[in-house]
């Protein structure tokens, strides 16, 4: 018997697929699936591209490697290989000939399509009768939308891209996936979480926070209907006065409104409206200003439903180091009244930096630290490692080794394990890895 290709079980049964099509050329399988905010190409078993609903691909896998294309052009690449016996990830940032090269592959492959529907040469798969098809001609459609991403197009995709966006902030873990707008850019204070590399601050006022919302939305189309929260950012946002931040989310909310009514599932497969349902911040200086109270039940009231709060160690030592000077008191203030008003909670902890300050004092003093927060089952603490942002910097005193981090995440780990499962979850997060 014949072993079954991923296309052709897609089509039977992929259930995150609203809409289908099975196409056959020969004995050659084809998918082409909707889902929110995107559609997919299978070719038998490979290769497999994932593309937003304006035509640009977003991830493919061809042989044996994956890829990985980010809103700013830029190509990463994602290949298992053996070292000494045991499966290692490589990852790199492709040179942009290969880029180049890969873009038009992609194309190529669209304009073969196109080619073989006009001239009969696909026929057409039946799928399951409860599942809405992709027809043909749809799909015809979106393809002509493929190949208008040529070399041009990509150009000036990152013009458009260089225009709306500044130096990015550190994305956190529990807000996967997110729309990022910037209303502040850089670091207040030269100093930034984890000891990356700082860039300049600047705060944009409402209007020109409004310039950039119109910006980002031309630059990211129709992909919007796959972002389900909003970055606001940058790192410092909510130490800016919260009359400023209130002005940033009612602009915010004239191209990006949180809330609304979203499209039933399979309908208007190519609607651009949003399916936003929430603001995150990040916030890594407990020391102030901050909102009051009031303050905080007002930018709920605006839709900020998390803040991240970046927490380089619970040894105030470790902490000085970072440029860090606040109090724990700061920081347990901060979470009890973000609870206190129904704003989600998450935490970022360093690991890594142990080895700077004697074996152990970071994982005692953080785990006394993370004690003292009103923190219970749900609540998410992300373990970073210290080499992954330190490195932006380009001034590294002592390089954490592999062991020492290790030894770090299973003692944090411990901890929380032996909370008899009342407590917070601790993961290790990469965010090299994010979005692979």
């Amino acid at each position: 018997m014949a072993q079954t290709t991923e296309a052709a079980c897609l089509l039977q049964s992929g259930a995150m697929y609203s809409r289908r099509l099975g196409l056959r050329r020969g004995s050659d399988d084809l998918f082409a699936g909707v889902k929110p905010g995107a559609v997919s190409i299978y070719l038998g078993d490979s290769p497999i591209y994932h593309f937003d609903l304006d035509g640009r691909w977003q991830r493919a896998f061809v042989d044996g490697t994956h890829y990985l294309k980010g809103l700013d052009a830029s190509v990463r690449s994602l290949d298992r290989e053996r070292d000494s016996g045991a499966m290692v990830l490589r990852r790199g940032t492709l040179p942009y000939a290969m880029s180049v090269d890969l873009d038009a592959s992609i194309r190529s492959l669209a304009l073969g399509l196109i080619d073989d529907l006009d001239n009969g040469r696909l026929e057409v798969v039946p799928g399951p009768t409860d599942v809405r098809a992709f027809a043909p001609e749809e799909f015809r459609e979106f393809l002509e939308r493929v190949i208008g991403w040529d070399s041009a197009a990509w150009f000036a995709h990152r013009e458009k891209y260089l225009g709306a966006y500044g130096p990015m902030p550190f994305l956190p873990p529990d807000s996967p996936n997110p729309l990022v707008l910037q209303a502040t850019l850089g670091h207040r204070d030269g100093r930034a979480f984890g000891g990356a590399r700082p860039a300049e601050f600047y705060e944009r006022s409402p209007a020109e926070f409004l310039d950039h919302c119109r910006a980002v939305s031309k630059l990211v189309g129709r992909r919007v209907a796959q972002h389900k929260s909003v970055l606001l950012g940058g790192n410092d946002l909510l130490n800016r006065p919260t009359e400023n931040v209130l002005a940033w989310l009612d602009s915010m909310a004239k191209h990006f409104p949180i809330g609304g009514p979203r499209p039933p599932v399979g309908e208007d497969w190519d609607d651009a409206r949003t399916n936003l349902a929430t603001v995150h911040a990040f916030l890594d200086d407990f020391a102030g200003p901050l909102p009051d109270l009031e303050g905080w039940r007002a930018l709920r009231a605006a839709h900020l439903g998390r803040v991240t709060l970046g927490v380089e160690s619970g040894d105030p030592v470790i902490r000085a180091g970072f440029g860090k000077f606040w109090e724990d008191g700061d920081l347990v203030r901060t979470v009890e009244d973000l609870k206190g008003v129904g704003i989600g909670v998450g935490l970022v902890v360093l690991v890594g930096v142990a080895e700077a300050s004697g074996p152990g004092q970071h994982v005692e003093a953080t785990t006394k630290l993370l004690a003292s927060l009103p923190l219970g089952r749900g609540d998410l603490i992300s373990l970073v490692d210290v080499r992954a942002l330190r490195p932006l910097s380009g001034e590294v005193e002592e390089w954490p080794t592999d062991a020492g981090v290790a030894e770090e995440v299973a003692a944090l780990k411990a901890w929380s394990s032996g909370l008899a499962g009342s407590g917070p979850k601790v993961v290790a997060y990469n965010p090299i890895k994010g979005g692979f």
